[in-house]
């Protein structure tokens, strides 16, 4: 559970980034918040100082607190829109809440924490994971979760180990995860691609890839995928699942912002489909922390021997403290706080920027419900053209074209990422994106 002064923080720093509370403006006295959030003095004066560390607020003496003024307005001329980074903002990154797990993860577990530990990962971490994964409906055993360096560490064990199938090429949606091409290519794995659109994939064209019967495993990102914050619905996900089945391909499923999800009935494929043939891959640094570097798979026990020695051959064992950090932050009401607060933040976000793209006629769109990722098509310029003239705007934004193999015919389209951007700030984008002069070549 965490403690009051850190509720009682966050809820000052809520009401700094909304603009509640505005840059120089006197905060509420400690008598006036003490009452009014039903806490002790002393609870509101280590609120405050926790603040003044993270250099939100000020105290001026005899006078009180208050807010620092912000880097952007003093510094409008040269301010940079990012709408690249994905990682989420200091506003609900839960950096304070996760330093008091890692100080109490150093005093429970102690030498344990700088020590060697199973390279399948640290036990008190894999048995808490395999009861919080039943939240999302998928339901596994401790034996089969593996955890990994991010989600990057296991697609790329996954694309170097071999599979039962026999098989060798990987079938990947158009566009996917830039870094998985780039994890195909350092593995010198064959690729073989499938366009997807918001509306999902030709399930004829799947079928008639699977049935050349060379396809090691299809790779998908079943919800807001990355670059573009596509969806599948129920129906394509079985469908996809039964001709899988059918063909004996295997599924590696991303799921990497199920956390985000605002769909209860939005189960993963793995939930629904068979799992001796589906991996399933989690990471947590982009809903949680970005540094954190801590994924996990769900592997089935046909692939277990081989996965584990390609993980010890990269790794001894995954960060131990930042395991046992995450095993305690999981089993606090701390982890549902943050994930209710960041789904809040980018379902704003994701709405606003719907707005702005329906203001000015924008619509050849797709914009997620939530997610981090939507995406634009662009007529009458090359994306990479668009992204160059936008930079000197100081408008930082990524094409889509790195994320598809090449060669592979694709619409000019780019990404929109939410992350870093403030409200009026992708107001802005979405209208020099539409501004015409942006067109001409």
């Amino acid at each position: 559970m965490a403690y009051k002064y850190v509720i009682a923080a966050d809820f000052i720093r809520e009401k700094i980034f909304s603009r509640t509370y505005k840059p120089g403006e006197k905060l509420p006295s400690v008598q006036r918040l003490s009452k009014e959030l039903s806490y002790n003095s002393d609870t509101i004066v280590k609120a405050y100082k926790l603040l003044e560390d993270e250099h939100l607020i000020y105290a001026s003496p005899k006078s009180g607190y208050y807010v620092v003024k912000s880097e952007v307005q003093v510094n409008k001329k040269n301010h940079v829109i990012d709408m690249v980074t994905a990682s989420p903002p200091d506003s609900v990154n839960p950096y304070r809440d996760f330093y008091h797990c890692m100080e109490k993860a150093i005093s429970l577990y102690e030498k344990k924490l700088f020590e060697y530990c199973s390279p399948q990962g640290m036990q008190e971490l894999i048995n808490v994971l395999a009861k919080h994964m039943a939240n999302f409906q998928v339901f596994t055993k401790p034996n089969e979760i593996f955890i990994t360096n991010g989600s990057q560490q296991a697609l790329y064990i996954l694309a170097a180990i071999p599979f039962p199938n026999g098989r060798t090429k990987v079938l990947v949606e158009q566009p996917t995860y830039s870094v998985m091409l780039q994890v195909l290519k350092l593995t010198k794995t064959p690729v073989v691609g499938i366009g997807r659109t918001h509306e999902g994939i030709d399930l004829s064209e799947l079928e008639a890839i699977f049935k050349r019967g060379d396809i090691k495993f299809f790779y998908t990102m079943p919800r807001y995928q990355n670059p573009t914050g596509f969806c599948y619905n129920s129906l394509q996900k079985k469908e996809i699942i039964n001709l899988a089945k059918q063909y004996e391909v295997y599924i590696v499923e991303d799921d990497y912002l199920a956390d985000l999800e605002v769909d209860a009935k939005a189960d993963p494929m793995y939930a629904i489909g068979d799992k001796e043939r589906i991996i399933y891959i989690r990471s947590f640094s982009k809903a949680l922390l970005p540094g954190l570097r801590l994924g996990m798979a769900i592997v089935p026990k046909e692939l277990q021997n081989e996965f584990f020695i390609y993980k010890r051959s990269i790794d001894l064992n995954s960060p131990i403290l930042t395991q046992g950090a995450l095993e305690i932050y999981l089993q606090s009401s701390m982890y549902k706080f943050h994930v209710q607060r960041t789904k809040q933040y980018y379902q704003e976000k994701m709405e606003i920027l719907r707005e702005a793209c329906i203001q000015n006629n924008i619509v050849k769109c797709y914009i997620p419900p939530t997610g981090i990722y939507a995406c634009l098509d662009i007529d009458g310029i090359s994306s990479d053209i668009l992204v160059d003239r936008l930079a000197k705007d100081n408008v930082l934004l990524n094409s889509t074209t790195g994320c598809y193999i090449d060669g592979f015919p694709h619409p000019e389209s780019i990404q929109l990422c939410v992350c870093k951007s403030e409200n009026e700030d992708i107001k802005k984008v979405i209208q020099l994106i539409s501004h015409k002069s942006v067109f001409k070549s």
